[in-house]
């Protein structure tokens, strides 16, 4: 298998490395010699004029570079902008330098407003004018962003484009966040921000540019001048009343210069407002511990959280970064999170059988969960063109208690559970570059992590295993581990080839310790990872196609301290990763990628005592010892965009087949369930497709987006001892829209469809799970410099029973002056009480209906202080 794959790889990289293109640029100069800065140059073909092959923009300096790709023997270079005349001048189709003289000329305009260009580009910076997309409702940059083609927002406050989560977020260049970038996109005020630009191909290590291509593209924030060296203070105080009273207030400071920038806030809510979301890391420093024994809590809706989410919520950030030096850096970020959870739910969960019975277990659920958290990141960082060091310290604290109670049949049971999380984390990485591209990268990350945590449930559900009424569970999780990777930029370069070998050494120690009455575990996992590597690059042009292979051996070492026994497992493992990509043009770009890699498996699956995973669940592995299984990734992609007509689109497909060892299942008798394990040879494949487009209009400010997305996966699954098949198909599609069709009128919407349904081999298909939420806004400004504001919430399930529609209303009234605004909100105008939802996942079904929150009215005054 890795053979053909790696055959296979190679033969796409030789028949790429044959195409060629033509290379055109030049400098645009008027007559009298001065070069010209934003004109604007199209390539067409001799034998088609109105074609465009390519466009770009001159740079300061009046120079242009630009690929094409054609077959016609000539090009057309046509150089056009508001201060020259059209000027066309015709070259052969071969690449070569080409100045265009241009004649100057003015143009008498009467009663003309002059308004700059809402998407621009300079090389492969996309520049967003963000006058052309603000209105008098935005609160933050990212409501401006949301409006912007070819740039998506998550609810979490992730931003991507094309698709692809941005790699970082700049504000003047500076990176203030440091990953947990949603703060500044939720909290910046849009007024201060003159430009958005998206940095594409952007290398953030200087001294890897043009060796290491970036395919995640980044955002720089562009501050208004006024702005830069102004201290501002922002604060919200807010009060009112749904079932009891309400507050919300806010405080923001920011303080930006070209050396140094501060942003703080303060956020204090019981109105629904999720505070949590702005501290995630989008930097990917995934926790190595996870939580083994949990409480049941009510499951999160499939509806805005604001609505279901009866909360008591404080958060506290501090973000500070100054410039070091010509290309240093020194940034301090900090935050703390503290908020209490009440939900309230009745469901009832339906597992299909293989002989086709059905499990049934209804509930009804009410708890509370308390949570504190705190993070704190020391970074710094020297970014030179030859060197680049960046040393980063970054400590994360939380502690939950929860607590709830249960009525599930005619059993009262009651849970207390309580978690502790505790994790330093050191990156270390360095970079040496000289005049011939020769140097190193080295890079190592360093993590301890502690979680203990306990769950006591009573009564004991389980007393034909264990003895009493009262359950407590406790578990202790560790980890110790250590990534190292230290590689040569160019050890070996023949022609467009290169040769980076590396080494890596990577050691991971986990234990695990738990106690559940006489049942104990007490287990140690080390895994070791020692190899070479070697990724050979070829680049030409627009071509650029990399295929590193890893040479590692593997250990593992499972010890039971409880009765002294080893089991130890080691292999050589060759697992290679292929990627390609192909600009075809300034508009068009295909990608391809494709990797084979090892399953290996975590304390988590290997302990064999039982723990108390819920308050009815028990859960021991039958599977003793060590085991892996295969993963491989294959994906083939296709990007467009057209900064003239802001047209963004792009597809991609991608197939996934796992081969592991063993299948973990469920067994289940009545309300209780019990985990269970089983070595296998069965493999699962999973096809997905997505495409997507995204459209900008100069009319009446309007943006289309929309996205499709299909699955189909074929998988097995072991249920009540035995193992079956299923399969399974799933259908989305999402689209956004705002537009503004009158200078009073904001129009802005959302919209989800959904379908998806499973069968079990042996049986007919389940019925089609459909789904549909649509969320619409408009917003009035009416005499008097009176904003209103209505949203529909408008959400579908066919599965549900009785009224499958569920429509939610919310009103508010803004009205500024000075430095104060005054917004008056209304939430749940038609004050529904509850929400049923339905979901139908693999071979479980579940119905819940959930408490919601009541209407309620709140007044907010925000104003400036500074």
């Amino acid at each position: 298998m890795q053979q053909r794959l790696i055959t296979f790889l190679i033969s796409v990289w030789l028949v790429a490395s044959a195409i060629a293109r033509t290379s055109v640029s030049g400098v645009v100069k008027s007559a009298d010699g001065n070069r010209m800065d934003f004109v604007s140059v199209i390539a067409s073909p001799s034998n088609a004029p109105k074609t465009i092959l390519a466009s770009v923009f001159t740079d300061e300096n009046g120079s242009f570079q630009m690929s094409v790709d054609s077959d016609s023997d000539s090009l057309i270079l046509k150089a056009t902008s508001m201060e020259i005349a059209p000027a066309l001048i015709t070259v052969p189709n071969r690449s070569g330098n080409y100045d265009i003289i241009v004649n100057k000329r003015t143009v008498e305009l009467k009663e003309v407003v002059v308004k700059s260009k809402k998407v621009y580009s300079k090389g492969d910076t996309i520049n967003y004018n963000v006058g052309s997309f603000l209105s008098n409702t935005d609160q933050s940059i990212a409501d401006v962003l949301k409006k912007m083609p070819g740039i998506t927002v998550s609810d979490a406050g992730q931003v991507s484009y094309q698709g692809k989560p941005i790699k970082n977020l700049y504000i003047e260049g500076l990176d203030l966040m440091k990953g947990h970038y949603g703060i500044a996109t939720n909290n910046i005020d849009p007024n201060n921000i003159a430009t958005v630009q998206v940095l594409e191909n952007h290398q953030d290590i200087k001294a890897l540019k043009g060796l290491r291509p970036e395919e995640r593209a980044s955002i720089n924030l562009r501050l208004k001048e006024g702005v830069k060296g102004v201290f501002n203070l922002i604060a919200t105080l807010g009060g009112g009343y749904g079932d009891k009273g309400l507050w919300n207030n806010s405080a923001i400071a920011t303080y930006f210069r070209r050396n140094s920038q501060f942003l703080a806030t303060y956020k204090g809510n019981n109105t629904g407002e999720d505070l949590s979301q702005e501290l995630y890391s989008f930097d990917n420093d995934w926790s190595r511990t996870s939580n083994i024994s949990t409480i049941a809590m009510p499951s999160a809706p499939g509806i805005d959280k604001r609505f279901y989410y009866f909360n008591r919520s404080h958060n506290a950030t501090f973000n500070n970064v100054y410039r070091v030096g010509k290309s240093g850096e020194l940034g301090i970020n900090a935050a703390y999170l503290g908020d209490r959870d009440t939900r309230r739910s009745s469901s009832s969960t339906t597992n299909f059988l293989p002989d086709g019975g059905q499990n049934i277990v209804d509930e009804n659920m009410g708890g509370t969960a308390r949570m504190q958290k705190a993070y704190g990141d020391l970074t710094y960082m020297n970014n030179g063109d030859e060197n680049y060091l960046k040393e980063q310290l970054k400590f994360d604290w939380s502690t939950t208690d929860a607590d709830s109670r249960i009525l599930a049949g005619s059993d009262d049971i009651g849970q207390r559970g309580t978690t502790d999380t505790y994790r330093l984390l050191n990156k270390f990485h360095m970079t040496h570059r000289n005049s011939v591209d020769r140097g190193f990268d080295i890079s190592s990350l360093v993590n301890f992590e502690k979680r203990p945590h306990s769950l006591s449930v009573s009564p004991n559900l389980f007393p034909d295993v264990i003895s009493g009424d009262l359950l407590h569970q406790h578990v202790d999780y560790r980890n110790i581990s250590t990534e190292n990777s230290a590689g040569l930029l160019s050890a070996l370069k023949v022609g467009n080839f290169t040769l980076h070998p590396s080494a890596i050494v990577n050691y991971h120690h986990n234990s695990l310790e738990s106690r559940l009455d006489a049942m104990c575990n007490d287990l140690a996992l080390d895994h070791f990872d020692a190899g070479l590597g070697a990724e050979m690059m070829f680049n030409v042009r627009r071509i650029h196609a990399s295929l590193y292979v890893p040479m590692k051996y593997r250990l593992f070492r499972l010890k039971n301290r409880l009765d002294g026994n080893v089991t130890d497992k080691n292999r050589c493992r060759v697992e290679p990763s292929f990627n390609f990509t192909y600009k075809v043009n300034s508009s068009h770009n295909l990608k391809a990628a494709a990797s084979l890699n090892y399953m290996t498996p975590s304390i988590e699956t290997l302990y064999s005592g039982r723990i108390l995973t819920s308050y009815r669940q028990l859960s021991a592995y039958d599977v003793a010892g060590l085991y892996e299984g295969m993963n491989q990734n294959y994906s083939l992609g296709y990007d467009f965009k057209n900064i003239l007509s802001m047209s963004f689109a792009g597809a991609e497909v991608m197939w996934n087949r796992q081969l592991p060892d063993v299948l973990y299942g469920s067994y289940y008798d009545g309300i209780v369930q019990h985990t269970i394990s089983r070595r296998t040879s069965e493999n699962s494949d999973m096809l997905s497709a997505k495409v997507h487009a995204s459209q900008g209009f100069d009319w009446r400010r309007l943006k289309i987006g929309a996205s499709v997305t299909y699955s189909y996966y074929d998988s097995p699954l072991l249920v009540q001892d035995e193992v079956l098949r299923y399969t399974g198909n799933s259908l989305g599609v999402n689209a956004d829209i705002s537009l503004m069709p009158f200078k009073w009128l904001a129009v802005s919407y959302q919209g989800n469809y959904s379908q998806s349904a499973t069968q079990q081999e042996g049986y007919d298909r389940f019925p089609w799970l459909r789904t549909v939420t649509n969320k619409a806004s408009f917003d009035f400004t009416i005499p008097g410099g009176v904003s209103l504001t209505t949203s529909l919430y408008h959400y579908y399930n066919n599965f549900n029973d009785g009224d499958r529609s569920f429509l939610l209303l919310n009103a508010e009234a803004k009205y500024s002056i000075k430095r104060f605004s005054f917004t008056l909100l209304c939430d749940n105008l038609l004050n529904r009480k509850t929400y049923v939802y339905s979901n139908l996942s693999a071979l479980t079904e579940s119905k819940a209906i959930y408490n919601i929150r009541p209407r309620s009215v709140l007044l907010k005054i925000r104003f400036r202080i500074l």
